[in-house]
């Protein structure tokens, strides 16, 4: 009866000409350098004579085994070899080591022995990236009247188009969200600080920034929390001050050095004063005892 009935139904499919065609394709969501299966669902008590996979060309073509026997895949695009490989019982696709070029559309052809008719099933494979950590980049201007308005923007690594950015921050106990990768805010002294994160998703991964609290940019004078720029002008003069020291101590140790070579230099002249005035003159032949000195 079962049988009957599914022969019933592929012949409705085939006077309204049906082919697989006009079938929307299944979304199937998949992680990059991971597997995915495409599934085929083959009614029980039919008997399946070859089945063709096809994405913008042959991709491949299964043939069950008879009894004893396993299920024979020859896999005709260069693109997938050594990473597909199917089911035993089910004959559903196994793809291995996804890559981009990997994403679109799959059609399996089930050609059955016990009709002359074929199953034709769609599939839309979308490979994405499972998201890093995001990056939020703050920038801050004080204006005039003394409000702090602030930009913080949030990015992941190579995120694509379908990743969404939500941003989550808490105000007077009410959890609030904004949509977009990009927010601005202000804030003035005596405001109460909000804290920020940024949340990013797509259809297979969820990953949160930490928190980020606003008053560390835009402190009140009175806060002990500093701001960047007074942050930054420490910084700043630390540096001056160990470039200036390292610099006293150049001239110090240069000017130590030339007056040690100025002294071994002038010993040195001393010296050979010393022995030019040591050294005897021209000698005097003395008188004999024989010769009379009248």
């Amino acid at each position: 009866m079962g049988a009957f009935l599914w022969s019933l139904l592929l012949l409705l499919r085939e006077v309204k000409g049906f082919s697989g065609d006009d079938e929307d394709p299944e979304d199937v969501v998949a992680v990059l350098q991971e597997s995915i299966s495409l599934s085929l669902e083959i009614p029980p008590d039919e008997e399946v004579e070859s089945i063709t996979w096809s994405s913008q060309k042959n991709l491949a073509i299964v043939v069950p085994g008879k009894e004893g026997q396993s299920t024979s895949i020859k896999v005709m695009d260069p693109r997938y070899w050594g990473r597909v490989d199917v089911s035993e019982s089910s004959y559903s696709l196994y793809i291995n080591n996804l890559t981009w070029e990997d994403s679109g559309l799959y059609q399996a052809k089930v050609n059955l022995k016990t009709s002359q008719f074929s199953i034709t099933t769609s599939y839309n494979l979308l490979v994405y990236r499972r998201l890093s950590k995001p990056h939020v980049t703050v920038t801050f201007k004080i204006s005039e009247e003394g409000a702090c308005n602030i930009s913080l923007m949030c990015s992941v690594e190579r995120a694509g188009m379908d990743a969404t950015y939500t941003w989550f921050s808490s105000q007077d106990s009410t959890n609030t969200s904004r949509e977009g990768s990009a927010i601005r805010t202000s804030w003035r002294p005596g405001d109460r600080a909000l804290s920020y994160t940024c949340r990013v998703s797509n259809p297979i991964s969820s990953t949160s920034s930490r928190l980020i609290p606003v008053g560390t940019f835009c402190a009140d004078p009175g806060s002990p929390e500093k701001s960047p720029m007074f942050c930054l002008l420490t910084k700043g003069l630390l540096l001056l001050l160990l470039l200036v020291t390292l610099a006293v101590g150049l001239y110090v140790f240069r000017a130590q050095k030339n007056y040690e070579m100025s002294r071994v230099r002038k010993l040195k002249r001393n010296r050979i004063e010393l022995s030019r005035k040591r050294k005897p003159g021209p000698s005097q032949v003395p008188p004999s005892l024989g010769e009379s000195l009248f």
